[in-house]
């Protein structure tokens, strides 16, 4: 056989087997995964508390200022009415009523009313003009001696200044108020009219 003919040999190339250093740079070892897991947790509980309280802190500032706006509107209505208005709490949205022991709850949603006669309460001919919804995953309170929030026809609030306290779920949350001045004004605050800080311990979890 010429040398035209032959066949050209190569010989198959073969793989050399990882070395045992190799192998060790690209596994993971049991040491390995529970390290990892633990920075994991680690993360999470650092990360779970702080978004629980970026929802938390939403919900209230949105609750707050859905009471406040509530307040203007009752106002505005009483002073173009020429009539007194009422807004209340209410957990139907038709009937005045959420007292419970020394508290008044507004976290059930409010609604707004006039008072034609003025008698500083509900009468079956009075129904709502305005309804306010619920505020999920907060406790709202004021005293059990103020009820409801009644504005004059010359946009003056009835009685003395009143407070709003607002709590979370969450007893690490720090509250915040909304106070109402007898000139019929809202503003938010965190801290109690006196200066005091706002108490959550009306807040009972079957409400």
């Amino acid at each position: 056989m010429t040398n035209s003919h032959r066949l050209a040999f190569c010989p198959t190339a073969r793989q050399t087997p990882a070395s045992p250093t190799h192998r060790r740079m690209h596994a993971f070892s049991l040491y390995d995964t529970l390290v990892t897991l633990a920075v994991v947790s680690i993360l999470t509980m650092i990360a779970v508390p702080s978004f629980r309280h970026l929802i938390a802190g939403q919900r209230m500032i949105t609750a707050m200022n859905v009471l406040i706006a509530a307040l203007h509107t009752t106002r505005s209505e009483a002073i173009t009415r020429g009539e007194h208005a009422v807004l209340c709490p209410s957990k139907d949205g038709r009937r005045c009523g959420a007292v419970y022991g020394n508290w008044t709850f507004w976290q059930h949603g409010y609604l707004l009313y006039i008072d034609k006669n003025a008698n500083h309460k509900q009468d079956e001919d009075e129904t709502a003009v305005r309804v306010f919804d619920p505020a999920p995953g907060l406790r709202i309170h004021s005293t059990r001696s103020r009820d409801a929030v009644a504005y004059k026809p010359n946009g003056l609030a009835q009685g003395s200044n009143m407070t709003f306290t607002f709590c979370t779920e969450w007893p690490e949350y720090p509250a915040r108020t909304v106070i109402l001045s007898t000139s019929g004004r809202p503003r938010s605050s965190t801290r109690l009219q006196d200066g005091g800080k706002p108490d959550c311990s009306a807040n009972v979890a079957s409400l």
